[in-house]
């Protein structure tokens, strides 16, 4: 299984994701199986064992996970990206995916670094 990594953007919390997906696209759940706040907190979303709606063409064999924030003016919080690798190791992934692998979006920003991605997959803590 692999993972899609994501950014909210200016959607940065829970109840705004919320609000947008199920109340606005009127989906019955987020998009994402995980959100990461700014703080390190890991929420979880949609069902892991229900297909996700977080990046056409990619959903049903992926997981969805967004972090809070816009990437693109920012960067990632060192406590996020710890929380991501922890979640990572906790799933057992071994294939990571960016938004943008599949999409013409900077999702999850540009300044989230692809070499992070090696280092998440070191299964040391």
């Amino acid at each position: 299984m692999k993972i899609i990594i994501h950014h909210s953007g200016n959607h940065n919390t829970y109840e705004k994701i919320y609000d947008l997906h199920v109340n606005r696209y009127k989906w019955n759940d987020i998009g994402y199986h995980f959100l990461i706040e700014n703080c390190g907190r890991i929420i979880i979303g949609r069902d892991i064992n229900k297909e996700g709606a977080h990046c056409f063409g990619q959903n049903k064999d992926s997981i969805g996970i967004c972090l809070s924030g816009n990437f693109d003016i920012e960067k990632p919080s060192k406590k996020q990206i710890l929380a991501l690798k922890k979640l990572c190791n906790e799933l057992n992934i071994n294939e990571i995916k960016l938004h943008r692998d599949y999409s013409k979006k900077t999702c999850p920003g540009k300044n989230f670094k692809r070499g992070l991605i090696r280092w998440i997959l070191k299964r040391k803590n």
